[in-house]
């Protein structure tokens, strides 16, 4: 072995020994110390792209949790910059976009997690979730309410939803403010 390959198996174990005991830490809902995690998982430079996205993202979904999220959406953007395909930092995005105020966008996100993987209910109970707070946001972006549509429509049809979806127990909503 290499001295360069060891050290690269080195940083990918740092990498996931942190990314193991932040998880530890998000199941106490501890999330200064999962945060803290994280970013040395990110410090330690692996160069496994499953790595990296689970580190960004897991950061990235404890900041949300924290209400930092600013930085949170930065890091789910880096996540889904190494991985589009996995919807989870899409979720987490949408999560960061809505504490934000970014209504529109944050159901952007909801939709495309939910399209990426439409057997996991969370991303469509936070989009729906969000449309009942803010029940004007179709109506001020139609092309919103028709993919939005769309896409309930293929999920009852596909028998993944039955109006209106039951929350899954992982399901927390956020506080969005309602209305004028």
């Amino acid at each position: 072995m290499t001295p360069e390959t060891k050290a690269t198996r080195s940083r990918e174990r740092i990498a996931l020994d942190h990314i193991e005991c932040g998880l530890g830490h998000e199941m106490s809902e501890n999330w200064l110390a999962a945060a803290e995690e994280y970013r040395k998982a990110l410090a330690a430079d692996a160069t496994a792209w499953n790595l990296r996205y689970s580190a960004n993202n897991n950061l990235g979904y404890v900041l949300i949790q924290l209400g930092d999220y600013e930085p949170a959406a930065s890091h789910c953007r880096m996540a889904i910059a190494i991985e589009p395909k996995r919807y989870n930092a899409h979720k987490n995005l949408g999560l960061a976009l809505q504490g934000q105020g970014f209504w529109g966008d944050a159901a952007r996100c909801f939709l495309e997690a939910t399209l990426l993987c439409p057997q996991n209910a969370r991303a469509w109970q936070h989009l729906e979730h969000l449309l009942q707070a803010k029940p004007n946001l179709v109506r001020h972006d139609p092309e919103l309410g028709r993919l939005i549509a769309d896409m309930r429509a293929e999920l009852e049809q596909s028998d993944l939803i039955k109006p209106s979806i039951v929350p899954s127990p992982m399901f927390r909503p956020a506080v969005i403010p309602g209305e004028h």
